[in-house]
């Protein structure tokens, strides 16, 4: 009994050791790609549900975009997985918060010459299967908009306007 108790916790141990492995690598994989632009390997980062949210936006945006050529339709600039557009020379990573079902941590984007420039947002990870994925990016300081929007909000409140 007791030789199952102490192997059960220390599976649990090795669990939790290997989730904030994963939790530091996604978050590292996550600044890289947003570093480099790569949107490829930003949605590689991401949950089924939150590609399914994407791929429709983008076909919404397609549609309308050849409806009204003449027009930039609401993504003329891309799907915005950070809170602006503009391309920060730093990311980190930041705080890293347990909430129920979910863990959010902190993104930080860096401009070292100009440090009022930074800003944070927050990844909303969730584990899918074995491993731990983006499932929203809150929005913490978002342009024209209200603080802790999450990209999904975006998605579906841009083709209301």
């Amino acid at each position: 009994m007791r030789l199952a108790l102490a192997a059960g916790i220390l599976a649990m141990l090795v669990g939790v050791a290997e989730a904030g492995e994963d939790l530091g690598a996604v978050v590292g994989a996550f600044c890289k790609a947003r570093l480099a632009n790569d949107e490829q390997a930003t949605m590689a980062l991401m949950t089924p549900s939150l590609l399914k949210v994407i791929e429709e936006a983008k076909a919404r945006n397609d549609v309308i975009a050849k409806a009204t050529p003449d027009e930039k339709p609401p993504f003329g600039d891309g799907i915005p997985y950070q809170s602006f557009p503009d391309a920060a020379p730093g990311c980190e990573a930041g705080e890293v918060i347990e909430k129920p079902g979910r863990t959010e941590a902190e993104v930080t984007y860096r401009f070292p010459d100009t440090p009022n420039a930074d800003w944070t947002d927050r990844l909303k990870l969730v584990l899918e299967g074995d491993k731990l994925l983006v499932d929203d990016i809150l929005f913490a300081n978002v342009a024209n908009g209200e603080p802790d929007q999450g990209l999904r909000l975006v998605l579906f409140n841009a083709f209301d306007q």
